[in-house]
């Protein structure tokens, strides 16, 4: 019986070696992460191109690198899909004689140029944590994820040790935390998934009611 990060977390003591990951890793809590994250805006020289505070800045990055984390994709990824969605809206005006997007599509653009604009500082802060031998749960469940997808033994060892497989509050897994489950229990194991589309409360970390389906 367990929450989900907290399983995640047992893979990643358990198998983390495989990736390279040390059994002695420090649990980031949140004042931990933020602490990382400051060090790496208050250090940082190169030039965002943004008007925001530093502790705006610090949040964001925090807030990103959980997101990215949830969704298994990579800063780099990241910023170019975001290039690519504001040079879309850019591209599509919204008549053949008006020469600029609409003021609310420009907010839209401007948004998604400023978190692209953030992705060097949240890789920056990832090397940060790996630096202090540290992760996050964001990371954690990211790492297990990968475990379970690329090393089929660690599949094997979960469902020799948990025949039948129990999964409540379905619908507030995140990307990571359905692939993880998916690559350990998929192809024919025993397993029930419980959960309401009406509950679900973490749509802002990628969780989805479409996870039941």
């Amino acid at each position: 019986i367990s929450t989900y990060n907290a399983y995640a977390g047992q893979l990643v003591n358990d198998h983390g070696v495989r990736l390279g990951i040390e059994a002695d890793q420090t649990l980031l809590s949140e004042a931990g992460r933020y602490q990382v994250a400051t060090q790496v805006v208050e250090r940082w020289t190169g030039d965002l191109e943004l008007a925001k505070a530093p502790i705006t800045v610090v949040r964001a990055v925090v807030t990103l690198a959980g997101e990215l984390a949830e969704h298994l994709t990579t800063p780099e990824a990241a910023a170019a899909e975001l290039h690519r969605i504001a040079d879309g809206l850019a591209d599509a005006l919204p008549t053949a004689r008006k020469k600029d997007p609409y003021a609310d599509v420009a907010k839209v653009i401007t948004s998604l140029r400023d978190r692209a604009s953030l992705m060097p500082l949240v890789a920056e802060f990832a090397a940060g944590k790996r630096a202090r031998a540290a992760m996050d749960f964001p990371d954690q469940v990211a790492a297990a994820a990968t475990l379970a997808r690329e090393f089929p033994v660690v599949g094997r060892g979960e469902r020799d040790q948990a025949r039948v497989v129990l999964l409540d509050e379905y619908q507030d897994t995140s990307v990571a935390q359905l692939e993880m489950l998916q690559a350990l229990f998929a192809h024919g194991h025993p397993v029930t998934a419980v959960g309401d589309p009406h509950q679900g409360i973490y749509g802002w970390r990628g969780a989805s009611a479409g996870a039941l389906l």
